[in-house]
């Protein structure tokens, strides 16, 4: 075979071996080979086995960026985000629906208040209905309980002072309730009707002061209708008469008459009809 027809055959083996798919060559070329060594060899990149595959997957995860929110850095960028979820402009862009019977347990600076938070914070409108409602249905679950759990603490409270009091337990009881014949107006009685009723440091209190008040005292107070207790208005009956200035003494003063029904209704209340 002459030089020249060997030159040929190995340039045609060659060619072949380059075109037609030895290993490391053409379609199956390691597609990482162009890459510099820091990225060629990243651990990253391992799992993609040609560049169509890593193209998919870049495209795939940029779209699912873009559905995400970045987490705000600064003021301005938290308000914004806030904005967008639904918070309004200003705290009192909230809406609050209370029911009526409720209205007594939340007061307008309350609401107020709660409003500033719940704006400062980032709520929006749907996530303050649902702390309002949780709020409605706990008040609404303590007024249903309230008259067992006042039955409760009635009977917690006569077993301590029972243990404390012993044999002057009713005494002190009934003491305590003529104290509040006395000196309890429309509000305290309306108190009493509440747990703080059954506080024993209340109820210790009433029978301390009812001590010094007769069952005649407490009636008196029950048919009359002055404002005082027969204890005041003995002390005022007294007060009038050491003040010989005083209208009651003078029948030309142009309160003289009042002050002679103001004696009349005091000793009304001390002694009786």
């Amino acid at each position: 075979m002459s030089e020249d027809t060997q030159a040929v055959q190995d340039v045609q083996a060659t060619e072949e071996g380059t075109l037609l798919g030895s290993e490391g060559t053409g379609d199956n070329l390691d597609w990482k080979s162009s890459l510099p060594d820091e990225l060629r060899n990243d651990p990253t990149l391992t799992n993609f086995k040609d560049v169509e595959s890593l193209a998919k997957t870049v495209v795939h995860q940029q779209k699912a960026m873009g559905n995400r929110i970045p987490i705000p850095k600064t003021d301005e960028e938290r308000a914004e985000l806030y904005g967008k979820l639904g918070r309004p402009a200003e705290a009192a862009g909230y809406e609050i629906n209370v029911p009526t019977e409720l209205n007594a347990y939340f007061a307008e600076d309350s609401l107020n208040e709660f409003k500033s938070v719940a704006h400062n914070i980032g709520l929006n409108q749907e996530q303050v209905n649902a702390l309002i409602e949780y709020q409605s249905g706990a008040i609404q679950g303590e007024l249903q309980n309230e008259p067992a759990q006042l039955a409760a603490q009635k009977i917690e409270t006569e077993d301590a002072l029972k243990q404390e009091w012993g044999a002057e337990y009713s005494r002190n009881i009934n003491a305590a309730q003529r104290a509040l014949q006395v000196y309890g107006d429309d509000e305290i009685l309306e108190l009493m009707q509440t747990s703080a009723g059954n506080h024993p440091a209340v109820v210790k209190m009433f029978a301390r002061l009812g001590k010094e008040i007769t069952e005649d005292m407490a009636k008196n107070t029950q048919t009359s209708n002055l404002a005082v207790s027969p204890l005041d208005a003995k002390d005022e009956i007294q007060g009038i008469f050491n003040n010989p200035q005083h209208a009651y003494f003078n029948s030309k003063h142009p309160d003289n008459k009042a002050a002679v029904e103001r004696v009349r209704q005091l000793h009304e209340k001390v002694y009786g009809n």
